[in-house]
């Protein structure tokens, strides 16, 4: 037994963060005995919010065993928020558990920006029933936090990709991460969705339910379908958005290829854009740019802020694919960067390559993230299906992180885990037809296998299409909350739409 250990690491691991040598630490036991699996400790917390407003909630320490096949475990800490119901709601009905994607989710503070963002968010739910949300194991604000480096292999802006350093790169940082955790004792293979699954049904049984009702999306969703699969008599309804089933955990390249064919479909008939759109449209406008680049690369001169000076950026096919994806952070932008780029002008999207670069990659990765992930994983056939995809010649190699790192972390759940299902759980899916992370085919596929379903795909809809669709539809709000307090989905109107977007012009030289 470790538990003393563990216990000390939940303090340790927020002092000094990743670490490269376990063996550099001076690890003091504790006296106290350790808390036991299924316990929880639980207070009034007021938060105080950006804006200045106060928000009242109850926090909570719940601690879990860290891997339920070993009857000899750790216990890990999860952090767990209720936010309770409003007056007016039904006491009857079942509290909702509202799952966050990632895995990467940092805590509820983290997406608390204002009252506003807290009503958008959660709030809106509280007329129908108590609010629940616990943190992902080993990620932001439970105990351990399994901190992995920064894991990007960073390249020069004139400097062409090297993918066998960038595997190497990978490989070694992984390892080595791997092998730090293991020297401090925390069993890794207790980090995978079916033990997260679990983590959501002990916080149920901590907190007195029967029932719990299931709401959020992306990998919340992988979350949540795993507890459908593993505990359905638990589950009274479900809301999902960004559908991630228990095959898809690698992004298919052709189904997110699409996504942008059916954004360039829409913009070649916008009315701004007109007499601005490549011969042929903007789908083959990013086959020609890349096609370019290929056969004969180019360099691009810029000033870089940071040094103020004259900064090479190299033009390859690695980078034509990347930028293939539009440079600028805002998605109305994508048709102009195309349009910019096929006509020779590469100095923004440049710019924006050196500002990337002097920026660094400040997203830090768990061993939990890679431990979840590569367990899910991917069957052979899918993954087969993926790799001889025409759309990675021009998004690039998607999933190469866990193609080439999964091996490091030997979490495999197996392809049964891998396997759909049917359920007669109801469910309400919103998809957005523009979700470029978790592409509307996810939807399409695991819509038959539930037998209660009710299925919104939301025209221009992104990946968060939940909160969309209740931004632009106060009706779709109020048939949502009928459908999470009583089951009946009959008021959901299942052919919404967003409004058309407005292109951003590009101004050309």
């Amino acid at each position: 037994m470790i538990s003393k250990k563990i216990a000390l690491l939940i303090g340790l691991v927020f002092c000094l963060g990743a670490v490269s040598k376990a063996q550099n630490l001076t690890i003091h036991t504790a006296v106290a005995p350790a808390p036991k699996a299924g316990t929880m400790f639980i207070f009034p917390e007021r938060m105080l919010l950006p804006d200045g407003e106060l928000l009242t909630a109850e926090r909570a320490t719940m601690f879990v065993p860290l891997n339920r096949s070993n009857k000899n475990t750790d216990v890990i800490g999860l952090d767990v928020y209720r936010f309770q119901r409003n007056e007016k709601a039904n006491p009857e009905t079942p509290p909702i558990f509202f799952l966050h994607g990632g895995p990467s989710f940092q805590g509820v503070p983290s997406r608390l920006t204002s009252l506003d963002a807290f009503q958008k968010k959660y709030g809106y739910l509280l007329d129908v029933s108590d609010v629940v949300i616990v943190s992902q194991r080993g990620i932001g604000t439970s105990m351990p936090k399994t901190i992995v480096n920064k894991n990007d292999y960073k390249t020069a802006p004139d400097e062409a990709y090297n993918e066998e350093k960038a595997v190497a790169h990978l490989k070694e940082l992984l390892t080595k991460e791997r092998q730090v955790w293991e020297d401090f004792g925390v069993d890794l293979k207790g980090f995978t969705v079916l033990e997260a699954a679990e983590d959501i049904n002990d916080v149920r049984k901590a907190l007195g339910y029967d029932k719990i009702s299931l709401a959020g999306g992306s990998f919340g969703s992988h979350w949540g379908f795993t507890l459908m699969r593993e505990h359905p008599e638990i589950i009274s309804r479900v809301v999902f958005t960004g559908c991630e089933g228990p095959d898809h955990t690698y992004d298919d390249p052709g189904y997110a290829w699409n996504v942008f064919k059916r954004m360039a479909e829409e913009a070649e008939e916008a009315e701004e854009l007109k007499g601005l759109i490549p011969e042929g449209g903007l789908v083959a406008a990013v086959k020609t740019i890349i096609k370019r680049a290929k056969e004969k690369p180019f360099t691009v001169e810029v000033t870089n802020p940071a040094t103020n000076k004259v900064q090479k950026v190299l033009i390859d096919e690695h980078v034509a694919k990347k930028l293939a994806r539009g440079y600028s952070n805002d998605y109305t932008a994508w048709p102009a960067d195309i349009i910019k780029l096929y006509n020779g002008e590469f100095d923004e999207a440049a710019k924006s390559i050196v500002d990337k670069y002097n920026k660094g990659t400040a997203k830090y990765r768990t061993a939990s993230y890679f431990m979840l992930d590569c367990g899910s994983g991917i069957t052979p056939g899918r993954l087969a299906k993926q790799l001889a995809d025409p759309a990675n010649e021009i998004l690039g190699k998607m999933n190469w992180n866990y193609i080439k790192g999964c091996d490091c972390w030997d979490s495999d759940l197996g392809n049964d885990f891998r396997q759909n299902f049917e359920s007669e759980i109801p469910i309400v899916i919103i998809h957005g037809t523009w979700d470029r992370s978790t592409p509307l085919e996810n939807a399409q596929e695991l819509v038959p296998y539930f037998k209660n379903a009710t299925f919104i795909p939301l025209k221009r809809g992104p990946h968060d299409s939940l909160s969309a669709g209740i931004d632009v539809s106060k009706e779709f709000k109020t048939a949502l909350l009928k459908f999470l307090e009583t089951g009946d989905a009959s008021g959901i109107d299942t052919n919404m739409e967003l409004p058309p977007v407005k292109w951003i012009v590009p101004e050309l030289k």
